[in-house]
């Protein structure tokens, strides 16, 4: 394989419309452990398959402003640095970090762009400095409408640099598992026909997405 995918040439079209199961996708990745791949610690925010769960009522100041952390999560590493992740109407996914011990945020960098809607949910993993990202946009979204633009990230070392992929007419990454020293990220996503998976390697970045065999 050749270096890492810029954004345009990481862009894929996959044509899945079935209910999420994300209980499953856990199970699964889990059940590739065995392959190398090892857990990794959660991130905050609100789960993709958890994008058409009801939203707050008119008038709740409060809870709206709660309901803002749909569309970002900061993570603290093993390492003690933070990183943080936003969706931002209009603009796309943005990230910025600490260095261990400090409270000072390098400035924002816009790691997608893209003018569509945002989806609920920003997940972030981390093992040994290796950091994953699941993040999605499309037409009302917000709404409960499925994704249409998916985002798998990865990144590493100072977090200047991230290596993104883009998967356009896709249900989105439903979870992602990395090995214990960082150097492999597994995205999954387990529809009704089978197990998705898009693998990233440290030295090769990612693959092509493994489909499941037709029935």
């Amino acid at each position: 394989m050749g270096p890492p995918p810029t954004v345009e040439e990481g862009k894929r079209t996959v044509e899945i419309r079935k209910t999420r199961r994300a209980g499953l996708a856990a199970l699964a990745a889990l059940g590739l452990l065995a392959a190398g791949y090892g857990t990794a610690s959660a991130g905050t925010g609100v789960r993709p398959a958890e994008a058409g769960q009801e939203r707050p009522e008119a008038g709740q100041q409060k809870e709206r402003d709660e309901a803002a952390d749909d569309f970002e999560s900061t993570l603290e590493l093993s390492d003690g640095r933070k990183v943080h992740v936003r969706l931002v109407e209009g603009t796309g996914a943005q990230e910025r970090h600490t260095t261990a011990g400090s409270d000072k945020w390098s400035k924002w960098q816009t790691l997608y762009k893209t003018e569509s809607d945002r989806c609920q949910g920003v997940d972030l993993q981390e093992k040994d400095g290796t950091v994953s990202l699941i993040a999605d946009f499309g037409r009302f979204c917000y709404d409960g409408e499925p994704p249409m633009e998916s985002i798998a990230g990865v990144g590493t070392e100072d977090l200047t640099e991230w290596d993104i992929d883009i998967t356009e007419g896709f249900d989105g990454w439903e979870d992602s598992s990395i090995t214990s020293e960082g150097s492999k990220v597994l995205f999954v996503y387990n529809s009704d026909f089978g197990l998705y998976t898009l693998r990233w390697d440290q030295s090769e970045g990612f693959s092509e997405i493994d489909e499941p065999e037709e029935q």
